[in-house]
This record gives C-alpha cells, sequence and structure tokens, in this order.
C-alpha cells in the first residue's frame, strides 16, 4: 500500500483526544508490538501513537474494536471505489472460493477481465496480471530495461512506485538533496544499496523545462521513466498537468525512452479508460491496481504488443525477463474485480464518488478558509489532500514547505471526532459516501480547527 511515514510523534492535543477513544485498538497494539515489529504486518498500517484497530467495515464506514464508527478516507488506501463489502464483489467472491481456489494453472476467468479492461483500455496491447503494485511496476520497468538494453531509469521527485529498493529514492525522504530543479537522489530507507543512486535520476515533477532538460542530457542512458498521473501518497495527491505529460511523452519519444504511467492508484477511479484518457498522452506501458481487484490483491502491467511480446514473449530470446508468482491471475482477485467493473460499467458509481469528492473539497476549502489557515487543497475526481501553511502545491517539496504538524493534528483529531484519516495519506471517496458522510467530514474539521488553532501561528 503507497503510504508515507507518518511523523514520529503526533501533536499533544489530538493524541490525547484520539487516545481517549480508543482503548481497545491502544491494547491491541500493545499486545501486537509483541509480535509484530511496531504493532503491524506493514509501514502503511502504523501512525502515532498507535493505529486503530478494525472490527468489521460496510459501505464508507468502518468500526473499530472500542464500537465506534468512523466515515472511511481511507478505504484501503484506494482499492476500495465501491465501499467495503459491496453486495456484488461479496457474492463473486463467494462463487468463485466455492469452485476453485487458486490452481497456479490458467483460467477462462482472466482471459474474459483482461479483454473487458482491454475495451475500455485499449493501449493494454498485451498484459499480465500480478498481485500487488509493487510487482507490476518492477515487471515494467524489467521490460523497459530489457527492450532498450539500457539499465538507469528516471523516476519524479515525491511519485511512490512501490517497496523496492529501486523506487524508493526520493520518495518519501523529508530532506531532498539537490535543488528543486535539479533534485539529486536521497536513499529513503536504510538496508539499500548506494549503488542503486547510480542507476537512477531524479526528476522535478510538474516542471517541463528542467524535466526536459534532464532528459535530453541523459536520454541515451535512459530505459524508462515512470511516473505517476497523480503523485499520490508521498507526492500529497497532486496531479500532473496535460502540459507536462505531453512534454515528458515528447522528450521520451525523442531519446528512445520506454514512458510508463504507474497508475496503481489511479485506475478504475480516475476512469475506466485510464490517464491517456484525461492526459491526452498515451505511453508505452502502464502498471494498475488497487481498485482493479475490487478491494482483493490484484494488479497488472502492459501496454505497446511489441515491447511486452519482446521481453515475455515465445521468441523473446535473450532479451527474455522472468515474471511469474503462486498467485498471480489468482480466480478469486479475477471474479472480484470483473465483479467490480461490471458495477463500475452498469451503474453512475463513478459519478458519485467524484460528485462526493469534489463537495469534500470545496467544502475543506471553505472551512480552511473561514479559519485563517493558509492552504492548498488538491486531488481530482475521488482524491482529496489538504496542505496547510502554504499557498501553492505542484510537486512533493512545495508539502515539505507546507505545516506538517498543523496537517498531522487535523488528521488525527478528525480520527479521534470518527472520520478515519490517517496522518498523512490523501482521502478517497467511494461510490458509498454521501453528502451526509462529506457534511460529517467537514465538521469533524471545523471541530478540530476549533480546537487546536490556537496552538499555532502563521
Amino acid at each position: 500500500m503507497a503510504i508515507e511515514t507518518s511523523p514520529d510523534r503526533a501533536a499533544p492535543g489530538a493524541a490525547d483526544r484520539y487516545q481517549s477513544v480508543t482503548g481497545s485498538s491502544r491494547a491491541l497494539w500493545e499486545r501486537s508490538a509483541r509480535i509484530f515489529p511496531q504493532g503491524v504486518s506493514g509501514q502503511a498500517k502504523y501512525f502515532a501513537p498507535y493505529p486503530v484497530f478494525v472490527e468489521s467495515a460496510s459501505g464508507a464506514t468502518i468500526t473499530d474494536v472500542d464500537g465506534r464508527t468512523y466515515v472511511d478516507l481511507l478505504m484501503g488506501a484506494g482499492p476500495l471505489l465501491l465501499g467495503h463489502s459491496h453486495p456484488a464483489v461479496v457474492e463473486a467472491v463467494r462463487d468463485q472460493a466455492g469452485r476453485m481456489f487458486n490452481p497456479m494453472m490458467p483460467n477462462k476467468g482472466s482471459i474474459d477481465f483482461a479483454e473487458r479492461l482491454q475495451a475500455h483500455m485499449p493501449h493494454l496491447e498485451r498484459l499480465r496480471f500480478v498481485n500487488t503494485g509493487s510487482e507490476a511496476t518492477r515487471s515494467a520497468v524489467r521490460v523497459a530495461r530489457a527492450v532498450t538494453g539500457r539499465t538507469k531509469i528516471a523516476k519524479f521527485e515525491g511519485n511512490y512506485h512501490g517497496s523496492d529498493d529501486l523506487f524508493l529514492i526520493s520518495t518519501h525522504t523529508r530532506t531532498p538533496a539537490g535543488t528543486p530543479e535539479r533534485p539529486e537522489g536521497v536513499l529513503d530507507y536504510a538496508g539499500m544499496s548506494p549503488r542503486l543512486l547510480d542507476e537512477t535520476i531524479v526528476l522535478p515533477y510538474n516542471d517541463i523545462e528542467n524535466t526536459v532538460a534532464r532528459l535530453n542530457e541523459h536520454g541515451h542512458e535512459l530505459a524508462a521513466v515512470i511516473m505517476e498521473p497523480v503523485s499520490f501518497s508521498s507526492g500529497g495527491g497532486i496531479p500532473a498537468t496535460r502540459e507536462f505529460a505531453a512534454a515528458v511523452r515528447a522528450a521520451t519519444e525523442a531519446h528512445g525512452i520506454v514512458m510508463i504511467f504507474d497508475e496503481v492508484l489511479c485506475a478504475l477511479r480516475l476512469g475506466l479508460a485510464g490517464a491517456p484518457a484525461y492526459l491526452g498522452v498515451t505511453p508505452d506501458l502502464v502498471t494498475i491496481g488497487k481498485a482493479v481487484g475490487g478491494g482483493m490483491p490484484l494488479a497488472a502491467f502492459g501496454g505497446r504488443a511489441d515491447l511486452m511480446e519482446a521481453a515475455l514473449g515465445a521468441d523473446a530470446g535473450p532479451r527474455k525477463i522472468f515474471q511469474s508468482g503462486t498467485f498471480t491471475e489468482n480466480p478469486i482477485s479475477i471474479a472480484a474485480g470483473a465483479a467490480a467493473l461490471t458495477v463500475l460499467e452498469t451503474e453512475d458509481g463513478l459519478a458519485r464518488a467524484d460528485g462526493a469528492g469534489g463537495r469534500l473539497r470545496a467544502g475543506l476549502d471553505e472551512v480552511l478558509t473561514r479559519h485563517g489557515v493558509p492552504h492548498v487543497v488538491t486531488g481530482m475526481g475521488s482524491i482529496v489532500q489538504i496542505h496547510t501553511g502554504v499557498n501553492e502545491v505542484r510537486n512533493r517539496r512545495d508539502t515539505l514547505a507546507g505545516n506538517a504538524a498543523l496537517t498531522a493534528e487535523i488528521m488525527l483529531g478528525c480520527t479521534a471526532e470518527g472520520v478515519l484519516w490517517p496522518p498523512v495519506h490523501p482521502a478517497v471517496t467511494s461510490t458509498e459516501h454521501t453528502d451526509t458522510h462529506v457534511d460529517a467530514v467537514l465538521d469533524a474539521v471545523d471541530s478540530v480547527l476549533t480546537r487546536v488553532l490556537p496552538q499555532f501561528s502563521f
């Protein structure tokens, strides 16, 4: 799951209120910490002072082990576009589980689902299913390296592409290196080889002039440029501009670089046709995931037939890459994804999710303005994020210039008020979020700001 490491310590006011209403979660976390490092099986599940432990979920809400019900703005970090436990998805999973779990062999269901995805995304001329977004991005880069014979890649500062070492460079760091115009690579975590920095060029997101300049400088040695159409978790929910995407496409074509759109978060959520439709740019390869699985583990990578066949086809020869996995094209995940796609094809769910996202962005802007908080609300469609203490946000560095303490206070404070919005993660809405849910979020933000703003100055 794509999420940025939370601040080590939450602000006292929000933390005190949060702990006063989540005693059972705290007890479970203390028990869990005796088994799992930091009490979780994945960094993305943790936020300070401890995470909410969930008992059940339905539609746009979750209920924790203390019996408190929350409006859910996490939604599994993106996959639950139809909300929790959508009846059509539950029925598809139940039916498939009764017939077959995972034979680790091909099945007709995956062909049917792939053809339906291709009908919406014709740029997926060839594709393969995998389990996670990290597997998808890793495999897409392997294809690019195999077909170009080059090893270096370029990524954008603040773009998140999964948990592989190659991508944990200048993604989560709070101390970026180089200048905004010419960022330098920084290893985000321990346990990574410094040699990775020699294989990665870091580019400035949403900066046409300086990105094109660096691509012109390094184009002869780059296998791929990978970018998020919406820089999500560590980028702060910031969409790429159409002009920026077009400039990157032109530069990659000029130098024979494979352009990869990482749509793991965006896929289906921002339209069934994907980023090429709303950005007006078709990359060479794409990665999709999260909502594609209807809430189950599923992702895919694919794109141009010539590239995919050159690296994965029967006649690939010395350019053949290895890509496999015990659980790839798992029939249960395929069934869940197919059921979710049917709902999106036959109902106005995307309009509802986008409508809730739009109302939430507008409402947050109004509440923050009324309280006199300098801010920017980013996102598009069903993606929403707030940035306090800044007046413009185009990229990761702009988000780091903001008031991270106040933003985290608002989010943790909202969680204490019954809105699950873990610090620091963009909000996402679903087909199940209504005006009532949006109003509850805005009331929570208003209440938190009224209480905590005296601690801050601008």
